[in-house]
């Protein structure tokens, strides 16, 4: 058994406050988890009983953490994740955050997939797309069944660009080659810029 000597809250965060036992540093936590265990000077409580009540105190403080920055953005599960460990969050916290979010719908990758693709497929091409989504953490079958829905069709987009880019240039043949790479570039499948080139 140890006896806590001394709470105080931090200089830098007005919600946290320093926990000492024997006049020793311990750890950091929430006001929040203080109040919530009654933890006070002169608490009698064991080692264990307060590393359980430190890991609590970091699931509430990563939640809050998650919580506000996909309040701005929406976010991968991948870049989330990949935010609390930069944070240094261990595993164990980070696990339980991410379980929670996606239990409550804040992270949901193929709503996340099908919401991307619906913003960039007017600038985008499929291969561009996918890989963009890899590069954000979200699962290759997830993001293949975005694709393939039956909305998702870019003859249009394929059309609108072509006719930017001539825009102004001669109608050679050298020109068609050069727009061709340029739509490539931005991940178009050859055959379907083939095809929306002649539907157009």
């Amino acid at each position: 058994m140890v006896v806590i000597t001394k709470i105080e809250v931090q200089k830098k965060d007005k919600n946290r406050a320093n926990l000492y036992l024997d006049n020793k540093f311990f750890c950091g936590l929430d006001l929040e988890t203080v109040v919530k265990y009654n933890l006070k000077q002169g608490t009698i409580i064991t080692e264990e009983r307060l590393q359980e009540i430190q890991l609590d105190s970091e699931k509430q403080s990563a939640l809050s953490k998650a919580t506000k920055l996909i309040s701005t953005r929406y976010k991968t599960q991948r870049e989330v994740e990949k935010y609390l460990y930069e944070k240094g969050y261990v595993s164990q916290v980070v696990y339980f955050v991410l379980s929670k979010l996606i239990e409550y719908h804040y992270i949901d990758d193929e709503r996340y997939a099908n919401s991307y693709i619906s913003a960039h497929k007017s600038k985008y091409g499929r291969l561009m797309l996918k890989q963009q989504l890899l590069l954000k953490g979200v699962d290759e079958k997830i993001i293949n069944n975005a694709l393939n829905s039956e909305e998702f069709e870019q003859s249009t987009e394929i059309q609108n660009l072509a006719e930017k880019y001539m825009k102004n240039k001669e109608d050679t043949k050298e020109n068609y080659q050069k727009l061709i790479r340029y739509l490539m570039n931005k991940g178009f499948d050859f055959d379907e810029i083939k095809r929306s080139l002649k539907e157009d």
